[in-house]
């Protein structure tokens, strides 16, 4: 017999299906469009605000305190880098993009109805697998691309590869770990199916640091569920790498660069121009060590240093390839132990959630976390507005998922 809410609740359910709809193009926009990632963040913010001071509100779970209290500290330190920065009105004006943590945290709160968060992730997913096509057909030359390598409708490839990681590692941990989400036969081939063009998409992608992010971070992620199952894992990823490298001459030179570019490479090498900007920005903290030099004065700071002939003239100077050590050089040693205690206390709640609920959604948080954790180091992810939606939406929509679905918690009445 069909349940419908009753009308005491009807707000409530008109409200929840207008947030079905931001939330889902919100995931879309995170794979093809930026001003869609702005407008409909925006407006799933609102709606999961709105939705809060509702009478019929009842939030059965939350953000862990500390991990809550780190990300207010995180914005604060940004805020007042940003107002202390040279470069004020633009510091000020990348501050926004930190509002999709805001989304993760209400999105993870929110008593969605588990047949929409289902629905979201769906969408989420789908996306991903069509930018994976979109990239496949950049590599055969169908569609037109602005880069030697596939981006997708990325606007660089190591971005549309970073993003692509999240769905990955998800579709793959899904797959692996028992779930009550997607456990029929279809839910199954959905998966395999997006791990399968995700993961290829990557690989066709050339970025050797997303590579060398996604594999460690599965491995690590499915070996908190079981050894053994991750041996297979790791030998099946391992014969995919193969195959690829085997058929691909310029995939098999990445993967070999890997090793060898730190020093075969020069400075104009894209290895090279790391190590030069890490320099630099290990002597930009020891000149303002305690809260940096200012959100937004690292580029100048870096053009200076070479013009003071202390690191060799590179062409790449926004940032310094690494969150950690742009957050020395930009936050002080204040930014850098807020961040690293931040992703400590993201771990510590995804182990939680694991050993306390069974709770798939852990090993998301656990996978997701390593990714921009170990993605960092050689990228600075998590100031890119498109990678920092990503990262949130999944914490934000897989994260809360426990033994039980997250139950439904409408008041309801039969028929």
């Amino acid at each position: 017999m069909p349940l419908k809410i009753s009308s005491k609740f009807e707000p409530l359910a008109n409200l929840e299906s207008m947030l079905l709809f931001a939330v889902s193009f919100f995931a879309i926009s995170v794979f093809f469009t930026k001003s869609g990632i702005s407008v409909f963040g925006l407006l799933s913010t609102a709606l999961l605000i709105s939705w809060r001071f509702l009478p019929a509100y009842r939030q059965d779970i939350a953000l862990p305190k500390d991990v809550f209290i780190l990300t207010v500290l995180l914005f604060l330190n940004i805020l007042i880098s940003a107002h202390l920065s040279e470069n004020q009105r633009w510091a000020l004006s990348e501050v926004h993009k930190y509002r999709h943590v805001l989304i993760a945290g209400l999105l993870f709160s929110a008593p969605l109805r588990k047949e929409y968060r289902k629905a979201i992730v769906i969408v989420f997913f789908i996306s991903a697998a069509f930018d994976s096509i979109v990239g496949m057909l950049q590599v055969a030359d169908v569609l037109p691309k602005g880069y030697d390598r596939p981006h997708g409708c990325a606007t660089h490839p190591i971005l549309y590869a970073a993003d692509l990681a999240f769905v990955c590692g998800a579709s793959l941990v899904l797959l692996v770990v028992p779930n009550n989400i997607f456990s029929t036969k279809k839910a199954h081939i959905l998966l395999a199916i997006t791990a399968l063009l995700t993961f290829t998409s990557i690989l066709l992608s050339q970025s050797r640091g997303v590579w060398l992010a996604l594999i460690p971070a599965c491995i690590i992620t499915l070996y908190l569920y079981d050894r053994k199952k991750t041996v297979f894992i790791a030998g099946i990823i391992a014969v995919l790498c193969a195959l690829f490298f085997l058929v691909s001459p310029i995939l098999r030179q990445r993967a070999v660069s890997i090793v060898t570019s730190a020093y075969t490479e020069s400075e104009a090498g894209s290895t090279g121009n790391r190590i030069e900007l890490w320099k630099g920005a290990l002597i930009i903290f020891s000149g303002s060590p305690v809260f940096g030099t200012g959100y937004g004065d690292f580029e100048p700071d870096i053009n200076g240093l070479i013009k003071e002939k202390k690191i060799k003239d590179i062409s790449v100077t926004l940032y310094a390839h690494n969150i950690f050590l742009q957050a020395l050089a930009t936050r002080g040693i204040i930014g850098f132990a807020i961040l690293s205690a931040l992703f400590v206390a993201i771990l510590r709640w995804g182990w939680h959630e694991i050993r306390k609920y069974e709770s798939i959604g852990g090993y998301i948080i656990i996978l997701s976390t390593l990714l921009t954790v170990i993605g960092g180091l050689t990228e600075n992810n998590i100031e890119i507005h498109r990678f920092l939606a990503a990262y949130c939406f999944t914490l934000g929509a897989l994260g809360p998922w426990r033994p039980g679905d997250v139950p439904d918690r409408r008041p309801v009445q039969s028929v």
